[in-house]
């Protein structure tokens, strides 16, 4: 059987830290919006471009007993549209499901019980000459591929020369075993079926695999016992090159898997996502698509920070496939420690930076709350830079702290404040950031008499100081209440 993802020590810089082997981790799962419905969705595939996400459903309208149908947006930030089945051509009266889309978007693999074929199920290939078209009339993959066993769940190659598919047939280890067809170029005949072998196979259903864009990855469902219908995780197995043996499979842990069913799994073009189904009710019934981002470990030494210490563990591994390393140019890797795995750490400790320096700027303005009710001027003036800039409505600009000072202390000496902030926006470059919000103000004179209020949006600059820390630089604000007249 096969193995959980295993905990090792990992040496650096002198401390053994504990840490997962694996090079990335899986976010929080969500359902994909706009695609599911209360029938059965499963066996998703998503087009490189991530435009167009095709899946499987018995939902209403449909042609068979499981139809293809194709969801599409605009762009990757846009909601899914409402699904589209695939019609006649492509669905037939019977089952068609297991589907992959190739890399190109012109041919869609997948696999059906229709007549006509070889076996229990078959895999079929339908085409088209532009994204634009129509899909044309499915062929059946032939008899070198197809036997008298069932053949399901299809998942193509980036390069189309290798399909991955599950199968019955005879030779296998289980009861469902993963294969491997592949062929020279896409013009060559596809050449007889490899089983994926022990390392992989196990004596239950090993079905449903996608493999990922650079091949290195396959993810797949394996059943809990040779009962087809047990319960079923996702687990992956990966390579250091597609010319290398697959490794063994770890199962993707309680993020991904439950105590329910988990299956179907297909990995974006880039990596970055992983899709599947969820079902609390079976493995042949129900079940939603979900997604769940895959994330890069760039905290090496696992200290909670990303900062020069893990740049150092990335030179000591320079060229090497320690698969710590190894998060570019997708979080799987691509083998080899080098430039794509440095901009890939490069990129998050800069945004990692800059969400320090957006936490940093907050807690300003918190600071600056807080000092104004409290009445502690120094406080609040040592929240400005020294060369501090003030402009406030019907008044001449402040320049520098004294003159600040000069300006502030009767505000403070005669008024009780309570302030509110509403921070709108924050934003860093480099050693400058800004803040936009608005703010209401009650000051109530010390020695009686009714308050006064303010309401005003505001706009401050910060600027980062020699020491690391961030202080208001300019600052400038209007009322919203009109001035008396």
């Amino acid at each position: 059987m096969k193995k959980k993802i295993s905990i090792v020590l990992f040496l650096a810089l002198g401390l053994m830290v504990e840490v997962a082997k694996a090079d990335f981790v899986f976010g929080t799962p969500t359902e994909v919006p706009t695609v599911n419905s209360s029938a059965r969705e499963f066996n998703s595939s998503i087009s490189a471009d991530g435009l167009s996400l095709y899946f499987c459903s018995n939902r209403p309208s449909r042609v068979g007993g499981m139809d293809i149908w194709v969801t599409t947006r605009e762009t990757k930030d846009d909601p899914w549209g409402t699904p589209v089945n695939l019609g006649p051509t492509i669905n037939s009266p019977v089952s068609d499901g297991g589907v992959s889309i190739s890399s190109d978007g012109l041919s869609l693999y997948f696999s059906s019980m229709r007549p006509a074929g070889y076996g229990d199920g078959d895999c079929w290939v339908t085409t088209r000459d532009t994204i634009h078209d129509e899909w044309g009339a499915p062929m059946n993959l032939g008899p070198t591929v197809n036997s008298s066993a069932d053949q399901c769940y299809p998942s193509i190659s980036a390069d189309e020369l290798a399909l991955y598919f599950a199968s019955n047939r005879g030779g296998g280890v289980g009861a469902y075993d993963l294969w491997v067809t592949t062929r020279e170029t896409i013009h060559d005949p596809w050449d007889n079926p490899l089983n994926l072998g022990p390392t992989v196979n196990s004596s239950v259903y090993e079905v449903d695999p996608g493999i990922s864009g650079d091949g290195r990855t396959l993810f797949f469902a394996s059943t809990s016992t040779s009962n087809s219908s047990s319960q079923t995780d996702i687990w992956m197995t990966s390579r250091t090159t597609t010319d290398d043996p697959w490794g063994e499979p770890v199962n993707l842990g309680p993020t991904i898997n439950s105590s329910a069913w988990e299956d179907y799994p297909n990995v974006s073009a880039d990596g970055s996502t992983l899709f599947f189904r969820y079902s609390q009710s079976g493995r042949w019934s129900g079940g939603d698509i979900w997604q769940a981002p895959i994330i890069p470990i760039v905290d090496f030494n696992g200290d909670g920070i990303v900062d020069a210490a893990d740049m150092c563990i990335m030179a000591d591994n320079w060229h090497t496939d320690n698969s710590l390393c190894d998060i570019g140019p997708t979080p799987l890797g691509d083998g080899i420690v080098d430039a794509q795995d440095l901009l890939v750490l490069t990129e998050t400790k800069e945004k990692v930076d800059v969400e320090d320096d957006i936490a940093a700027i907050e807690d300003v303005l918190i600071q600056y709350c807080v000092a104004m009710e409290t009445g502690d001027l120094e406080l609040w003036l040592s929240l400005h830079a020294d060369d501090i800039v003030k402009m406030a409505p019907d008044a001449p600009a402040t320049f520098g702290k004294e003159e600040l000072r000069a300006s502030t202390k009767p505000l403070f000496d005669n008024f009780t404040i309570k302030m509110d902030y509403i921070r709108e926006e924050i934003q860093v470059d480099g050693d400058l950031g800004f803040a936009r919000g608005t703010f209401t103000a009650t000051m109530t004179p010390k020695a009686g008499g009714e308050p006064l209020y303010m309401d005003a949006k505001t706009l401050g600059i910060y600027k980062r100081q020699a020491y690391g820390s961030w202080k208001l630089a300019r600052n400038c604000y209007n009322s919203n209440v009109p001035p008396a007249q």
